[in-house]
């Protein structure tokens, strides 16, 4: 059996797809591996609504550009996006910048072949977490099945955005009913698969017994 360790460490947000569809066989293992996510008391709060109606993933596309536009512009005014000045070639920079304030870098949902889009009820405080739970379980099970999926908040970020939303996929949208968390997108890669971005060492984000001891006891 293959390490779970090897899946979760060559997973990266895959944005771009074929046209080539998702079939039935391998939606149903997606949403089963959603479903078996932890979750507190075993209340399973999560609601996966499938789209593949092109006019409906268009619909979902552009309101992804508005949200993620309006939430990382908000982010900016802030002071809370400073990530790209380490970013030497200023062209690249500029780009990269366009993507993120124009909301553009959200718009591929519009263009993939799948959109599971994930709501939970909000009669349990863990909600927000077994939903992304969830979500996990979902990518990790698309990227073992060698599709490529990205998990995207953008277009239920904003309030307004979250309620558009609703309205779209018929959601009840009473105060507290059903929170949107995300929307995910699924599809076989276009293009060669890119190892994922590095991450920090583990003596640079773990601490034994207390916050900042990063000398790992002698436990014998």
């Amino acid at each position: 059996m293959q390490d779970i360790l090897d899946i979760i460490s060559t997973r990266k947000s895959i944005r771009k797809y074929t046209k080539e569809p998702v079939s039935d066989e391998i939606i149903d293992k997606i949403l089963e591996a959603g479903r078996w996510a932890p979750t507190g008391e075993n209340h399973q709060p999560w609601r996966l609504i499938v789209i593949r109606d092109p006019e409906t993933q268009k619909k979902i596309g552009d309101m992804a550009k508005v949200g993620s536009g309006i939430f990382t512009t908000t982010e900016y005014c802030m002071g809370r996006m400073n990530q790209f000045k380490g970013i030497k070639d200023r062209s690249k920079r500029e780009r990269i910048e366009k993507l993120m304030y124009t909301g553009e870098v959200s718009a591929f949902l519009g263009r993939a072949p799948l959109l599971i889009v994930v709501a939970g009820t909000c009669d349990a405080l863990d909600t927000p977490y077994d939903l992304s739970a969830c979500i996990e379980n979902m990518l990790l099970e698309a990227h073992a099945l060698g599709l490529g999926a990205c998990w995207v908040h953008g277009p239920v970020a904003p309030v307004r955005g979250e309620i558009k939303m609703k309205k779209l996929l018929k959601v009840p949208h009473e105060m507290g009913k059903y929170k949107l968390l995300a929307v995910v997108s699924f599809g076989w890669p276009d293009g060669p698969r890119k190892h994922p971005r590095p991450k920090k060492a583990l003596e640079d984000i773990v601490f034994w017994e207390e916050f900042g001891r990063k000398e790992r006891p002698n436990y014998g």
